[in-house]
């Protein structure tokens, strides 16, 4: 009986901050863009980014090998210490649920 009488209170407090909020929602899909429009602009974007990147290596002149090891010796120096870190978590948590 409790349990019908809160979710009804519940519902009741719901429609009524929907009701007082809905104004403010049609105001809001009214004046922004639509996420369709917003998420192609961000695809132009990331499109322009790309080729300009390549552009600027190409300009300075390194070699795709030189360019390859770099890239390389950068991904290796970023992910080792959270590969390290991620096996001492790993045997930790082993070591608090073994018998």
């Amino acid at each position: 009986m409790i349990n019908a009488i809160l979710t009804g209170i519940i519902n009741l407090i719901i429609s009524l901050v929907s009701v007082v909020l809905a104004p403010f929602d049609a105001l809001i899909q009214s004046v922004l863009p639509d996420l369709s429009t917003a998420l192609s602009y961000f695809a132009s974007f990331l499109n322009v980014v790309g080729e300009s990147i390549g552009w600027c290596i190409s300009l300075t002149g390194i070699s795709s090998t030189a360019l390859g090891l770099i890239v390389s010796y950068y991904t290796f120096k970023l992910t080792a210490p959270m590969l390290f870190y991620m096996i001492k978590l790993a045997l930790s948590w082993y070591n608090k649920i073994k018998p």
